[in-house]
């Protein structure tokens, strides 16, 4: 019985300690339409290790033109995944009630590939309640 009571005791320890904390190695613009048009533009984030866990995501891009556009959005473990290290995200999902009236077009427009000066993108372990919040990591990209 001590065995168990000391199993669950390190266990609970370890789920309070948090998510493993994970890195963004590299970024690079993918089609994933195959004609509907509405996965033309996306992006393939790549970490350092496997996805296991939920984590929420923020890129801001700045076009070369001066556009900026901003989004963010759940990471979340894929079993279907080619590379379980890498999320393809459609950019048009980034879309949502705080965006520009016309964002599908400025995306098509100006977020893509050769036009981006700057990508930031920040890691969270779940979703900010504010804006102060801190990423547990994030990496800058220029000009793709």
């Amino acid at each position: 019985m001590g065995r168990w009571w000391l199993l669950t005791l390190l266990l609970g320890i370890l789920a309070g300690c948090g998510q493993e904390k994970i890195q963004v190695e590299s970024v690079e613009f993918v089609n994933l339409d195959r004609g509907s048009g509405l996965f033309d533009r996306a992006i393939r984030i790549c970490f350092d290790k496997p996805i296991e866990s939920q984590y929420w995501h923020r890129v801001v891009f700045v076009a070369k033109d001066g556009v900026k556009f901003e989004g963010e959005g759940w990471i979340r473990p894929l079993a279907t995944a080619k590379n379980p290290k890498c999320q393809d995200k459609v950019l048009y999902m980034y879309i949502n009630k705080d965006s520009p009236l016309d964002s599908r077009t400025l995306i098509h427009d100006h977020i893509k590939q050769g036009n981006i000066a700057q990508l930031l993108i920040q890691i969270y372990p779940d979703r900010p309640k504010n804006n102060k919040a801190v990423p547990m990591s994030e990496k800058l990209f220029r000009n793709l």
